[in-house]
């Protein structure tokens, strides 16, 4: 990293244990709230902030995942449509460093972080009201650490065969994904309005039926191509915002961006239908079993999985290439309620 010959003296020691405090972190969400706030602490600058163009079924959002404001803390933010921001447009669309100044004075940057031949994956953006030249080197050194660093997390989180989000990464997740849900259980009327019938997330369990017939019938080989067309199709019928995970084996779990139950059941249905009618090569017909339940707030990870998982199994056992849904399972009396903690049970 070479900083400006006009850059303010930087103690090397602290710069060097900047980085290093950088390079500790092991999850996306601390290494940007950790860059974020360490720019700020060696610079006069006014704001940085960390943005992520995020696809949407209302267009390209540039959501704020961190922001360190000069005598503030380090935070994030919501979202808003990428175009209402003519700089960060301008840096998606070129790809390249983007500069603006406004009429009072304050200057933006904003630097997109891309690996090379690949889409911008994130922004970073800073503003000061002092020139931010003496300080240009120095951010494009901690942004360039920032994408390799990416880099290298996005292949610890991937399974290799599939290239979906692995199981590890699925148990660091879902907490947030049902403090998602509590969030958005704890909107304004208003708000909710907006989310006709319960929007929610829901988490889909999925298995490949007689995948080990697959597998002792026409060898390894064949069965990690289903493996793979399986994942490919996946990626096509959900939406970019849905996350995908590879559990291992045969066995996939998906986690559907806040939707109505009924919709969920017709995406699910729709993958279903997908891969009952695609002619996997050599392997010919291949069906898929879903469970699915809706993410509700104060929920405990390991129950949530139980109930897909519940009613997946109770689909295998009563057919395969189905898709069932564990509250309705529930009402209709296929399985019985869970029993509550602490409950005692009566002979």
């Amino acid at each position: 990293m070479v900083l400006s010959t006009s850059a303010p003296r930087l103690d090397l020691q602290s710069l060097m244990e900047s980085v290093v405090r950088i390079t500790e972190q092991r999850s996306r969400e601390n290494l940007e709230y950790c860059l974020v706030s360490t720019l700020l602490e060696l610079t006069t600058l006014t704001r940085v902030s960390i943005l992520r163009p995020l696809m949407r079924s209302d267009g390209l959002q540039a959501e704020c995942v961190a922001t360190a404001e000069s005598g503030g803390k380090a935070t994030d933010g919501g979202c808003q449509p990428l175009d209402q921001d003519h700089l960060l447009a301008q840096a998606w669309a070129m790809g390249e460093e983007a500069r603006s100044v406004d009429a009072a004075g304050l200057v933006r940057v904003c630097l997109p972080i891309s690996a090379a031949g690949e889409e911008v994956s994130a922004f970073l953006s800073i503003e000061t009201r002092t020139d931010p030249a003496p300080y240009l080197d120095l951010i494009r050194g901690f942004a360039a650490i920032y994408r390799n660093f990416l880099a290298i997390l996005r292949e610890a989180e991937r399974d290799t065969l599939t290239g979906l989000k692995n199981r590890k990464t699925f148990d660091e997740k879902i907490g947030r994904i049902i403090a998602n849900s509590q969030t958005l259980a704890q909107m304004v009327p208003e708000e909710r309005r907006h989310h006709e019938e319960g929007e929610q997330h829901w988490l889909g369990m999925l298995d490949i039926d007689h995948f080990k017939r697959v597998n002792d019938t026409y060898g390894h080989v064949f069965g990690d191509e289903v493996l793979l067309l399986f994942s490919a199709m996946m990626r096509k019928v959900f939406r970019s915002d849905d996350l995908l995970f590879r559990f291992g084996g045969e066995e996939f779990v998906v986690v559907l961006a806040p939707t109505t139950s009924s919709n969920a059941q017709a995406v699910f249905e729709r993958f279903r239908a997908a891969v009952q009618d695609f002619p996997f090569p050599q392997v010919g017909k291949v069906t898929v079993s879903i469970g699915f339940v809706s993410i509700k707030p104060g929920d405990i990870s390991s129950a949530v999985i139980g109930q897909a998982d519940e009613a997946l199994y109770w689909a295998k056992r009563h057919g395969r290439n189905q898709v069932c849904h564990y509250d309705q399972l529930l009402r209709e009396g296929h399985i019985k309620p869970p029993q509550e903690e602490g409950a005692i049970e009566l002979f």
